[in-house]
């Protein structure tokens, strides 16, 4: 009688490479990742969903299967990027310390660190948050403008009673220029590098543009010194 043929020998051998589960999250991935980069530079609006096929390399026809339509793919964004990006930017501020200076202080680090690992961020910002009629700027307001500005100028407001912070200048308008000092370099960053290259031998890296803002914050908020008498 012949001997059966184990069923494991006739079934093909997998093909090389890593298992179709992981190729489609890396597609997904990718997708995503084209999204955010042509949403930064050509806006919400004036990006079809073919563009961004063409730049994850994918088919039209796979965008839909995953994303059934641009609304649809820019939800997953607010959902998979955008939401634990501003998380992250918050926490300091949702777990404050004993000192509301110390607190904005970590606060200010953690958002510029923040976007210097994610330079898409200040893009899509300032041209869909920013921007009039910019596609993200409810959305975005409710997820975190809503919770950054009373926080921020309230710590401001309680470092100033406590002392922490010299008390001759407007909450508000500090508030404005701690958030401008973070974003500003990011956000411009293309600009100013560009034109640093006729007056600079060496550009700042990421790490100096931090250390150099949070020295800005250490002496700009003392309280002022005494003007002397002529």
């Amino acid at each position: 009688m012949p001997r059966k043929t184990p069923v494991a020998a006739l079934r093909p051998p997998r093909a090389p490479g890593r298992p179709v589960a992981a190729a489609r999250i890396d597609q997904r991935e990718r997708m995503l990742d084209a999204a955010l980069a042509l949403f930064a530079e050509r806006g919400v609006a004036a990006t079809p969903l073919r563009a961004i096929a063409s730049a994850a390399q994918v088919t039209p026809a796979l965008m839909h299967y995953y994303f059934a339509g641009k609304d649809a793919l820019v939800d997953t964004l607010l959902a998979e990027r955008v939401g634990p990006f501003l998380a992250i930017s918050v926490a300091p501020l949702r777990a404050p310390l004993p000192s509301p200076r110390a607190t904005l202080r970590k606060f200010l680090e953690t958002h510029m660190r923040n976007i210097a690992a994610h330079p898409w961020m200040p893009r899509l910002m300032a041209r869909e948050v920013l921007s009039e009629g910019g596609t993200l700027r409810a959305r975005v307001q409710a997820q975190f403008g809503n919770l950054l500005a009373p926080a921020v100028v309230g710590l401001i407001s309680a470092g100033q009673r406590r002392g922490e912070i010299r008390d001759d200048l407007d909450p508000l308008l500090i508030a404005l220029s701690l958030i401008s000092l973070a974003v500003f370099p990011f956000a411009a960053a293309p600009v100013w590098r560009g034109a640093a290259k006729s007056v600079a031998t060496r550009l700042p890296g990421d790490d100096e543009l931090i250390a150099h803002t949070l020295a800005l914050f250490d002496s700009a908020l003392e309280k002022p010194h005494a003007k002397p008498k002529r």
